[in-house]
């Protein structure tokens, strides 16, 4: 075994012994119950302990830092060890009794069976890691990313990224045996990540340098960056001329496996597919008429010439933009007292040292739940003047008008997806942080901006109205789309006219959103559990009627994670004491 391999293990281990015992002192009295829990905190433990031995750079945005140094290859030997260990794992895990457990232990269950259930989806149908080139970008970059956003002093973020660069060869000489036909949208979307993240290597990694006065560090930083900048070269060539043609394969899983990972995002019972296109269809048709519905009004106001005009000259002036339209959304969200605001961590604004997935202009990279060096979050930005396309350009600056801007901080910070990590955070159940954590909570940060505009945000200006139901008729349809292009109903050539007819997108947007469906497809999850939960807080308030206070339903529904929308159901049922119309939660695909 070697040195490197045995430090990785080491460090798993010692991060399952610190998730153990804080486990173990947070433990109930001794009852019936006690062994059942014990053998699911146990298991919990270890599948944990397995996600950071395979993938040490998620064991970094995660909050451990005792494999920073290092990055492990993905080849056949581990995939077919991970497939091995994930079979164990679940007869493991069925065979205790939900009924056994105690509350929390039982919500943990319910999480680490859906967990279980989508990596092997990942291993057995999604095969990122053998169907999509883009996979190997979290490892190659985002782990060079990771190390440099640590709170430590800046030689040691130097020394850390060095480490992981020199590393980067062999993650993508590995990667090059595992990709066989790929679908062709994959291998495209692979060819600009890697194109950016080549600017990212020449142009990000250099400036730590600047912060550290060690020669020899320096030295070590600047021969790892080129040798990780020559390998991206020779990769990205490998992408255009070797891989491009060889892309064959089909991107669709199929109706069966589509089902089955709606399932591990809800944790609700999922109707057939067939039947939920139908819905997701009239869905996006009332969304449609809702825009309709809505008064045009001409031109822009000064306010939004403004707010362009910043967004489209240089990025320091995006910075203040965000930061005033938060301070307005936010002041919204105290005075009508929506939600119970922790104390703040230090949210910065900057730009994105790498593309942006995603159909916003803006994304959060907050630390993760288990992180104890800082709790610095940042809300990165993609500025108009990135690029040098004149309509990639307009299309950015129009994504930084005002209202769009307000509608995509309450996605992605207050009330959105930022509290919601505050408050994850703040969960006395070490296992239950890493793994809720998993999910992503877009369906709660497009609750979020439905249940504020609901609340009568924007109601005196109709240009907010319309930018809302323009944000909710674009998420309908990237749904709908989501689910028949992953299911083989529609091409992905069909959905970018969809995107541009129906949901009325121009060119660029309906490309961009088209392709982060392609190379999401768990995309397809984040729409149906905003509506869970928007339907969850009718429910509570015809049940409540007078009793209802939104302050207290959304308090409730962050306690419980935000996501996935069946467990929350059940959660914010029984705290709230509305009687529940169905089962716990799904009993699965």
């Amino acid at each position: 075994m070697s040195a490197r391999r045995r430090r990785v293990i080491s460090a798993s281990r010692r991060a399952l012994a610190m998730a153990a015992l804080s486990l173990t002192l947070a433990a109930p009295p001794s009852s019936s119950a006690v062994s059942a829990d014990d053998r699911l905190r146990s298991l919990g433990d270890e599948f944990v302990a397995r996600g950071l031995d395979r993938a040490p750079h998620q064991a970094t945005r995660l909050g451990v830092h005792d494999s920073d140094r290092e990055l492990v290859p993905v080849t056949q030997v581990t995939l077919a060890e991970d497939r091995a260990w994930l079979h164990d794992f679940r007869a493991r895990l069925a065979a205790l009794e939900r009924d056994d457990l105690t509350s929390e232990p039982a919500i943990e269950y319910d999480l680490l069976t859906a967990l279980a259930e989508r990596e092997r989806l990942e291993l057995d149908v999604l095969r990122p890691f053998e169907r999509d080139p883009g996979a190997y970008v979290p490892m190659v970059a985002g782990s060079i990313a990771s190390v440099m956003r640590a709170g430590t002093a800046p030689c040691e973020r130097a020394r850390l990224a060095a480490r992981r660069l020199a590393q980067v060869p062999e993650v993508l000489r590995a990667a090059r045996i595992n990709l066989r036909a790929p679908p062709r949208i994959l291998t495209e979307i692979a060819i600009d990540e890697f194109a950016s993240t080549l600017r990212f290597y020449r142009e990000t990694v250099p400036a730590l340098a600047a912060g550290c006065r060690e020669a020899r560090i320096q030295a070590d930083l600047a021969q790892a960056d080129t040798t990780a900048v020559r390998a991206v070269e020779e990769f990205l060539l490998y992408l255009r001329e070797d891989l491009l043609p060889a892309s064959t394969g089909a991107l669709a899983i199929g109706p069966e496996a589509c089902r089955r990972l709606l399932w591990t995002g809800l944790l609700s019972d999922v109707a057939p597919v067939e039947t939920l296109l139908v819905h997701e269809e009239h869905a996006l048709d009332q969304r449609r008429a809702e825009l309709r519905a809505l008064p045009t009004e001409a031109g822009e106001t000064g306010e939004d010439r403004d707010s362009i005009a910043a967004a489209g000259s240089e990025v320091v002036r995006v910075a203040p933009l965000l930061e005033r339209e938060l301070d307005r959304v936010g002041e919204f969200v105290r005075q009508h007292d929506l939600v119970t605001m922790p104390p703040r961590g230090t949210l910065g604004f900057r730009r994105a040292p790498l593309l942006l997935r995603g159909p916003e202009a803006v994304a959060l990279e907050a630390p993760g739940p288990w992180e104890t060096r800082t709790l610095d979050a940042w809300l990165e930005f993609a500025p108009p003047d990135s690029s040098a396309d004149p309509e990639v350009a307009r299309t950015l600056r129009r994504r930084f008008g005002s209202w769009d801007t307000q509608l995509a901080l309450m996605h992605e910070v207050v009330p959105g997806r930022y509290l919601r990590g505050l408050v994850l955070r703040s969960t006395p159940s070490r296992l239950r942080r890493a793994l809720q954590d998993a999910w992503p909570a877009h369906d709660w940060g497009q609750y979020c901006e439905q249940m504020v505009m609901d609340e009568g945000y924007g109601d005196r200006d109709p240009r907010c109205r319309r930018a809302a139901a323009s944000r909710a008729l674009r998420n309908a349809g990237l749904s709908w789309a989501s689910l028949a292009l992953h299911a083989g109903v529609m091409s992905i050539d069909q959905v970018r006219r969809i995107l541009e007819e129906r949901c009325l997108l121009d060119p660029e947007e309906a490309a961009r959103g088209a392709r982060w469906i392609a190379a999401n497809p768990g995309s397809m999850v984040y729409t149906l559990g905003a509506r869970q939960l928007l339907e969850l807080r009718d429910e509570a308030r015809r049940a409540l009627g007078p009793r209802f206070q939104i302050k207290a339903f959304n308090d409730a529904v962050l306690r419980l994670g935000a996501s996935p929308a069946g467990l929350v159901r059940e959660g914010v049922r029984m705290e709230l004491g509305i009687a529940s119309r169905d089962t716990a939660v799904g009993t699965g695909p």
